[in-house]
């Protein structure tokens, strides 16, 4: 675009717009005072043991564990395995996991180091029909305390995997 065209536009856009731009009806107010800002805790890059809960969004929320790091990768799965708390399910988060019993079926739940990067899940549930945010919520929490581990979901009915997590592609 040459200058005089460059200069002929934006005189058209202030003569134009000028008017239009300058004012939209709404009249300036002071502060409006509406309480406190809301939080939110996020993890951290060096946050190792966070439990994956579902948002009603459907997307995947992180919940660091308070003990950092985390006791285990048992210790993690077994605190999805419980499913949200009171206070979680108020902000509108849950689980697309079957409700588990865990003193019935807890001790049949647990992880296993297959190989140096590679994490077995044992499961007392069905996994070949876990939908696929289920599936990322045991991959990712069992995951989250190092980055390198790709998983295995180990259930009564299949075998699935090695994944990674995949939050955030």
């Amino acid at each position: 675009m040459t200058r005089t065209r460059a200069a002929a536009a934006a005189t058209a856009v202030l003569l134009l717009g000028g008017p239009l731009l300058g004012g939209c009806g709404i009249k300036p107010t002071g502060v409006i005072e509406s309480g406190a800002a809301g939080k939110v805790v996020v993890p951290g890059p060096g946050t190792k043991g966070t439990v994956y809960l579902v948002a009603s969004d459907g997307r995947l929320f992180p919940i660091p564990e308070r003990e950092q790091p985390a006791v285990s990768e048992t210790a993690l799965l077994m605190r999805l395995l419980v499913g949200p708390t009171e206070a979680q399910r108020a902000a509108g988060l849950d689980t697309r996991l079957p409700v588990l019993d865990i003193k019935k079926q807890g001790a049949s739940a647990g992880t296993t180091m297959i190989s140096a990067d590679t994490i077995g899940v044992g499961l007392p549930f069905k996994v070949a029909t876990l939908s696929e945010t289920a599936r990322q919520q045991l991959v990712c929490t069992v995951a989250s305390t190092d980055a390198r581990y790709q998983v295995v979901l180990l259930g009564p009915d299949a075998d699935i995997g090695p994944a990674r997590c995949e939050v955030g592609d």
